[in-house]
């Protein structure tokens, strides 16, 4: 909600804004998954003549004197206009009052406003609900987002953790996205409750079909934090500002989210137990050995906040001080001694290659005296970071938490017991919505294993499960993936959508071994040659057989039976096409 001050006084009559002095800026919001621009916020500006010094007066002043049609009737009006044209492929955001929301007039008069605006259709716009007031319900709401709906327009809830965008609204309303508030947003990149928070949003969003915008994004660091977390879309003005609809994003920073949001990817679905502990580690003070005691007691003085230093001698980290130990030292005789004199010899660092467990083990080897000071992280001779042992605690606490919901070791993709799970379920179902199911499998994988090692299997594992993600997933709530053990991936997604996509990543996984395929084996080996030894991706794809099977093995066995008799296939990736199950004994072998 924007700053609004002192609302001037002004009269009602005749009305004070209209096209001449009021404009619109856009602000981008980003999906970090492609590092591109995905939609643009319609946000209201004054211009000369308006007596309105910024939006927050003008829709306070509204509110108060009973005139908010009139008044977002003005301003959606100016932002439909400066949005005439739209660009393809990018949606435009409009915000709308509850109340002006649930008005009768609400949806003729858009509908017919988006019919006068050269290249704007209904599923182009997101309508917001903002909140400006404490009211919890208001009348007509639910009428009108259903008549919008049929119209073709998205609705998002906006400022969600504030005001009354609370879980009630969003169960009556229903949203296509949600727009996190920025307090929840603002330092979740060293509060551990915001995270926890934020967390639940991603998971419910993925479960719900819901796209999650994170607003109010200023810091890098709160940024990489939201990626790791899975919030796949941001705004704020780390990404861009409001200004012209022109604005694009910087191809660097396009290139830089496509890869934090791959090695987040990567690493949220590989084995918990490898996760390694830098990527908790937060930036550390430092100072030199040779510093005098007084010196560094000032800077602590100064910096109030400081709770210790890492100690370098000629950018060698030597050890730990902390602050109350600094500044008893400075009230004696040591105030003029370097700090290196008040280091020990026993300080316990970890490499940047240290798995959290590890971490933790290595914690534990201390003395009691010193089990509250931080770990130092020393990755390739520089101090990379400390790790508080409250967040080394939690994510120990994780990694228990994750290793034992059942996922496959080598991907950390649920295994063979969830995939199950997941299977009767759909059967339970009986069919409905139709669902495709498609076994994968890599060929020749026990080859080359014996020829290239067990360590390049798992890394090529790792390899296509990261594939299907990124090509088949695309992190959607409806698509499941399993590592059903050794070279089998089972997939299940709404009908259609596997035959769109399975393809496309037989190609790349053939394009990837044409290009890199020195990275999947031994330097000696080279490129691995289309020959009928050579490792490929095999997808056998049975549509809608839900309704046909009464267990999992059913399932299984269908894929392999259809599997076997393109046994003697040749090529190297190939996609095979399964019928439906048909119904009887004859699908169930012993």
């Amino acid at each position: 909600m924007a700053e609004s001050g002192p609302i001037p006084s002004v009269p009602t009559h005749p009305f004070p804004i209209n096209a001449g002095n009021t404009s619109a800026a856009f602000q981008p919001i980003v999906d970090v998954t492609m590092g591109a621009v995905a939609g643009y916020e319609a946000l209201t500006r004054s211009g000369p003549g308006n007596p309105f010094a910024n939006p927050g007066q003008l829709f306070d002043w509204a509110e108060r004197n009973n005139v908010l049609w009139e008044t977002e009737d003005v301003t959606r009006g100016v932002s439909l206009d400066a949005a005439a044209r739209w660009p393809a492929g990018v949606q435009l955001f409009l915000n709308n009052s509850p109340q002006v929301f649930a008005d009768p007039r609400f949806a003729d008069a858009l509908l017919e406003s988006v019919r006068r605006t050269p290249g704007l259709t209904p599923s182009r716009i997101v309508l917001e609900i903002t909140e400006r007031s404490e009211q919890q319900h208001v009348d007509g709401l639910e009428a009108q987002l259903r008549k919008l709906r049929e119209a073709g327009f998205q609705i998002a809830i906006d400022d969600v953790g504030a005001g009354t965008s609370g879980l009630n609204r969003i169960m009556a309303l229903r949203p296509d996205w949600l727009k996190i508030d920025r307090e929840l947003v603002g330092g979740i990149d060293h509060d551990r409750v915001k995270q926890n928070l934020m967390r639940f949003f991603v998971h419910f969003a993925r479960l719900s079909g819901v796209r999650l915008i994170a607003e109010g994004i200023e810091k890098r660091e709160e940024l990489v934090t939201l990626i790791e977390l899975g919030v796949t879309y941001a705004q704020g003005f780390y990404l861009g500002k409001p200004g012209s609809r022109e604005q694009t994003l910087d191809p660097r920073l396009g290139e830089w989210l496509r890869e934090q949001w791959r090695d987040a990817a990567s690493e949220r679905f590989r084995d918990p137990r490898r996760t390694r502990v830098l990527r908790l580690a937060k930036p550390a003070s430092t100072i030199a050995s040779s510093s005098p005691v007084r010196e560094v007691a000032s800077q602590f003085l100064r910096q109030p906040a400081l709770a210790g230093i890492a100690v370098l001698d000629g950018g060698r980290f030597v050890g730990w001080c902390e602050r109350d130990q600094v500044l008893r030292a400075a009230g004696d005789l040591r105030a003029s001694q370097p700090i290196g004199f008040l280091v020990s010899a026993d300080s316990i660092t970890a490499t940047g290659e240290t798995t959290v467990v590890e971490a933790l083990d290595l914690v534990l080897s201390r003395d009691d005296r010193s089990l509250g000071r931080p770990l130092v992280i020393v990755d390739e001779g520089r101090v990379a970071g400390i790790v508080m042992m409250r967040e080394l605690l939690h994510a120990v606490a994780d990694v228990a938490n994750t290793s034992q919901s059942r996922l496959a070791p080598v991907t950390g993709l649920p295994g063979r017991v969830r995939a199950d799970e997941h299977v009767r379920t759909l059967i339970a179902q009986h069919g409905e919505p139709p669902m495709d199911a498609a076994l994968v499998d890599l060929r020749n994988f026990q080859q080359y294993n014996s020829r290239f090692g067990f360590d390049l299997g798992d890394q090529l594992l790792r390899r296509v499960m990261t594939m299907l993600q990124l090509l088949v997933s695309k992190s959607e709530p409806d698509t499941f993936i399993a590592h059903l053990g050794d070279d089998r991936f089972l997939i299940t997604a709404p009908a259609g959508r596997l035959a769109r996509r399975l393809p496309i990543l037989l190609q790349q996984f053939d394009r990837e071994l044409d290009t890199t395929g020195a990275s999947l084996a031994p330097s000696t080996a080279g490129v691995i040659s289309p020959d009928s030894t050579s490792v490929g991706l095999r997808a056998v794809l049975i549509p809608t057989p839900f309704t046909g099977i009464e267990s999992p093995r059913d399932l299984i066995q269908a894929a392999t039976r259809a599997r076997s008799r393109h046994a003697t296939e040749f090529g190297r990736s190939v996609l095979i096409s399964a019928e439906a199950l048909p119904p009887g004994d004859e699908r169930r072998t012993a």
